[in-house]
């Protein structure tokens, strides 16, 4: 029983080793040129390959098939990945990988053999899209990637019917497409990169201007309060003697009336002209503060201007200043 289970595992291995050599062959001349391809890693996707179409899994070998042309590509693996699709059922990939095979190993009868053959199936069935990009790009159909080499022309075969076509730049940048494919039908598109997004310049910060220096608060002009409140004072001083000096009058007055002598009315005449003097320099202080106070005087804000008053009396005259203080 032992021997009976290891036969099958040699006998595969064995010829998976045998199609890597027969590929590693076959990529010897096209690869020539592409010094960097890489061949090892192609030859273990196309050994995956036939490894997975030996135990009927072709989706599978399909897929490692693809991937050993996308490393380096061969027209050995080009064909297994066409055989695979066809086998998996995957008419489109199959007619699609065919029209690769076409173009790229034209001078292979075998590959025109076989691409002409899935193509003949192909046409009648699918649509048939040729796409155009304005430069290399590599394509997916409806969200799925297929994995082949970027390149600025494909042909596609889509089932009928509404698809969404998306090619991705070297750069990056991508495009779509929304396509209606209609079986038996040619149709074209072409896809371009989008512009480049505009690098945004760096803002700048805001320069606030300097604030311009406030003004020296201008020196106020007039005369300090003092000098009016001064001048309120000596004239009501004044104004006080001038009571005094009239009622030392009258006491001169009454005394001349009891004893009407030369030195009595010289005495009393010269009370007088004190008195009228007293009175007439008060008023002449309180009138020329009260001037200098409301005109002159330099307040203070929101004060107001003393109040200045004159009212006669039995003896001259009355000066009343008030300021608040």
């Amino acid at each position: 029983m032992t021997t009976t289970l290891l036969i099958p595992r040699i006998t595969r291995v064995r010829r998976a080793l045998v199609a890597a050599s027969i590929l590693m062959i076959g990529l010897t001349c096209p690869l020539g040129s592409a010094a960097h391809a890489d061949v090892s890693a192609a030859a273990r996707a196309f050994a995956d390959g036939q490894t997975a179409q030996l135990e009927g899994d072709y989706d599978h070998a399909a897929q490692s098939f693809e991937l050993a042309f996308s490393n380096a590509p061969s027209k050995e693996a080009l064909r297994s990945a066409v055989r695979a699709r066809k086998l998996a059922g995957q008419l489109a990939r199959a007619a699609t990988l065919a029209e690769v095979l076409l173009v790229q190993y034209a001078s292979d009868a075998a590959s025109t053999k076989l691409a002409g053959e899935v193509i003949a199936e192909a046409r009648p069935k699918l649509g048939r899209v040729t796409v155009s990009c304005r430069a290399k790009c590599s394509l997916a159909i409806s969200g799925r990637a297929m994995s082949l080499p970027p390149a600025e022309s494909r042909v596609l075969y889509l089932q009928a019917g509404r698809h969404t076509v998306e090619a991705t730049f070297d750069d990056g940048r991508t495009a779509t497409r929304e396509i209606a494919a209609v079986a038996g039908a040619d149709s074209q598109i072409e896809l371009e990169a989008p512009p480049p997004s505009p690098v945004a310049s760096p803002v700048q910060p805001a320069v606030q201007p300097a604030a311009a220096p406030k003004p020296e608060p201008a020196e106020p002009r007039g005369l300090r309060p003092l000098v009016a409140l001064t001048g309120g004072a000596v004239a009501v001083g004044l104004a006080g003697v001038g009571i005094w000096s009239g009622l030392d009058t009258r006491k001169a007055h009454d005394a001349y009336v009891a004893n009407p002598t030369h030195a009595a009315f010289t005495e009393g005449r010269s009370k007088q002209l004190r008195t009228n003097v007293l009175f007439g320099s008060a008023i002449a202080v309180g009138v020329t503060s009260a001037v200098v106070a409301i005109w002159w005087t330099r307040w203070g804000s929101g004060e107001a201007p003393p109040a200045v008053s004159l009212a006669a009396t039995a003896g001259g005259g009355l000066v009343t200043y008030g300021a608040s203080f």
